[in-house]
């Protein structure tokens, strides 16, 4: 288990289908695949977004600090 909940496979799997729970709930009205998309948001952000997202944190990091320093100087 412990493997599975390493794996970006994975969790990039259960983002797209929260993502696509989102979207068909919106479309159907349907309350219990909002909830259950956020459950899996929810999980996503406790257990994964560390490593998950952990490239697009550091660009953006970058980009602050390239900015900023453009601005200043």
């Amino acid at each position: 288990m412990d493997m599975l909940l390493k794996s970006k496979l994975f969790w990039g799997f259960m983002v797209l289908l929260g993502a696509v729970l989102m979207v068909i709930g919106f479309f159907t009205k349907d309350i219990k695949m909002w909830f259950i998309a956020f459950a899996i948001a929810l999980l996503v952000r406790y257990y994964a977004a560390d490593f998950l997202f952990y490239s697009y944190e550091n660009r953006i990091e970058r980009l602050k600090k390239k900015h900023s320093h453009l601005k200043d100087g």
